[in-house]
């Protein structure tokens, strides 16, 4: 029969010498140093077994330090049980490399926004204020418009060319009326050579010159 092996140090338990000693919580068979020394149980998921792990903390500084001996690296993996050997190549007495900076970022290469300003012109205004304005030429200029709303004294009355459209439309009184002594003469004739039968196409005719004729023959606007 085989002896059992201690699962922290991974050599046999001399149960003759009293090196033995069992988990109350799992059973599993333990160097009682190395039970002591571990805090505890070494099977994961004990209740026995220590709630956080011993730590080593080395800082930057001892790694880098001169007064760090090879003999000392040499030791660091008994010093750090389940660590392992350091990467090949590895030497803590080598000068930390320098960090390089990040590249600043490129300008952007966008074109600038044109100034909505006007730059300054020789002899008009200052640099320090705005330009002066520039008169427009007299071509693009708005033209002038006459706001005179006075009716000319020699304009006819519209309500009276309307009256003799609507019942004298036919013979063209009017027309008459308004200056346009050609178009009455027309309407005139058409109505009596016809003896009557051409009048109500001469009185519609009247109609649409009262709905669409608002000057007389002058080119005066009627007034109301």
């Amino acid at each position: 029969m085989s002896a059992a092996v201690c699962p922290y140090c991974r050599t046999p338990i001399d149960t003759a010498a009293g090196e033995e000693l069992l988990c109350s919580g799992c059973g599993t068979p333990h160097h009682a140093d190395c039970y002591k020394e571990n805090g505890g149980c070494t099977v994961f998921g004990c209740a026995n077994a220590p709630s956080d792990e011993q730590k080593l903390s080395i800082t930057g500084h001892d790694l880098a330090s001169p007064a760090a001996s090879a003999a000392s690296v040499a030791t660091l993996p008994e010093m750090l049980p389940g660590v392992g050997l350091m990467p090949p190549g590895w030497n803590p007495n080598a000068p930390p490399k320098p960090v390089k900076a990040a590249p600043p970022p490129l300008p952007d290469q966008a074109p600038a926004a044109p100034s909505l300003r006007p730059a300054p012109t020789a002899g008009v205004g200052s640099m320090f204020f705005n330009p002066a304005p520039v008169p427009l030429p007299a071509s693009t200029q708005a033209p002038a418009f006459d706001f005179n709303l006075t009716p000319d004294p020699n304009a006819k009355n519209r309500s009276t060319f309307i009256l003799l459209g609507a019942l004298l439309g036919f013979l063209g009184f009017h027309n008459f009326y308004a200056g346009y002594t050609k178009k009455g003469v027309w309407q005139l004739l058409l109505t009596i050579l016809t003896l009557g039968f051409a009048g109500i196409m001469t009185w519609v005719w009247a109609v649409i010159d009262v709905c669409t004729v608002d000057r007389d023959s002058q080119g005066i606007k009627f007034k109301t």
